[in-house]
């Protein structure tokens, strides 16, 4: 499937039209809404009206200086769920007053575990409970949240672990911070006497205890910290551990939100026809029979291909079957795809370069009473 947006008269998509891909980041309902944060440096003012304009509640911003905030996390407040008292400290965590912490993950999740993993890191630092914590994909906003190995936004490459470790612990640690200061000044104690684990604070002395989501309002007026201490490995109890993934129970039950899923009004499938050969153009079309099909909307050669607009995917994709089409091949890579496999098979023979020799391999492999062999092709 292909994704056009009408920019200019020579794009394929018309002004209603919008093409879903199944390539697309999982996400969820927030993260198809949630509108791009402009890094502006906001005021308490503007970012109370864009909660306004987005819905009303209480969303509270706050945002570091500089170096502080690159270093912290706490780059600004983005779009909460429109509760009241939600306490948003950064660009990553979000905790409202009925307790549960949300984790906006800036990496696409496609089964590898980013939702759980980096929800991990923030839990971690905040001293949450599992159970508490929730994730929801970030909206599209490179300076906000670029992958610190490209410079933009970004997933590949098994970068978003290591890119976001210390960036997501941060994140967990300003907004601890932040809790236990709101309850140090509620309980009139001072801030090194409360003690934070499994979503609870603590004062041991008066017996006080409190949660994330009675404190949110009162963190969100307060100042982020500009540094903060994380913990050592040794200190560890989530990160390392076997923990639920926070996504399972959605993608099971089918109440999880897919690119696929997304409905606008007047929103067009475009399905698209590629040539067979890399650099082929269409010489000719005959769209007749597809123009047939229910919910065919409209059918456009371009210059790589031909797409096909329906009303939905399975319109859309019974139309493109239905096309006749006739490929202009001049000029093009003559191989076939088996052709350029067997290529690749038959360099593959030669020796490669040696990375690391432990021990002895063939005379091992050739005194095993069993041997698997599989080939992987792609």
């Amino acid at each position: 499937m292909s994704a056009h947006e009408k920019k200019n008269n020579t794009d394929p998509m018309p002004n209603h039209a919008i093409a879903t891909s199944m390539a697309a980041a999982v996400s969820s309902k927030q993260s198809v809404e949630a509108a791009p944060v402009k890094m502006s440096s906001p005021t308490r003012r503007t970012v109370l009206q864009g909660a306004a304009s987005i819905g009303g509640g209480l969303l509270i911003g706050l945002q570091l200086p500089g170096r502080a905030r690159a270093d912290s996390g706490a780059a600004a407040a983005i779009k909460g769920d429109g509760s009241a008292g939600t306490f948003a400290p950064n660009a990553f965590v979000r905790i409202a007053p009925d307790n549960t912490v949300t984790v906006l993950i800036k990496h696409i999740e496609f089964g590898q575990g980013t939702y759980t993993g980096l929800s991990t890191l923030v839990a971690e630092e905040l001293e949450a409970d599992w159970a508490q914590m929730r994730a929801e994909h970030a909206p599209a906003n490179d300076t906000l949240y670029k992958n610190l190995a490209f410079g933009l936004q970004g997933t590949g490459g098994s970068t978003a672990i290591a890119n976001s470790y210390e960036q997501m612990r941060k994140a967990g640690a300003a907004a601890k911070a932040m809790l236990v200061e709101a309850a140090a000044k509620a309980w009139g104690v001072p801030a090194s006497e409360i003690s934070v684990a499994k979503g609870q604070l603590k004062h041991a002395g008066s017996g006080k205890v409190g949660t994330f989501g009675e404190f949110a309002d009162a963190a969100g007026s307060l100042t982020p910290p500009t540094d903060v201490k994380l913990k050592s490995p040794d200190q560890f109890t989530l990160i390392g551990s076997e923990l639920p993934k926070l996504d399972s129970e959605s993608k099971s039950n089918g109440t999880g939100m897919f690119t696929m899923d997304v409905v606008r009004p007047g929103m067009l499938t475009v399905v698209f026809a590629r040539p067979p050969r890399f650099g082929a153009k269409a010489k000719s079309v005959d769209d007749t029979e597809t123009r047939k099909v229910n919910g065919v909307v409209d059918v456009q050669t371009l210059p790589r291909g031909v797409a096909v607009y329906g009303k939905d995917f399975w319109a859309a994709k019974k139309g493109r079957d239905a096309l006749n089409i006739e490929w202009d091949n001049d000029g093009t890579d003559a191989r076939s795809s088996s052709d350029i496999i067997a290529e690749y098979k038959e360099t593959a023979k030669a020796p490669g370069l040696i990375a690391r020799n432990d021990g002895d391999v063939a005379a091992t492999l050739e005194k095993a009473d069993r041997k698997i062999e599989a080939e992987y092709v792609f």
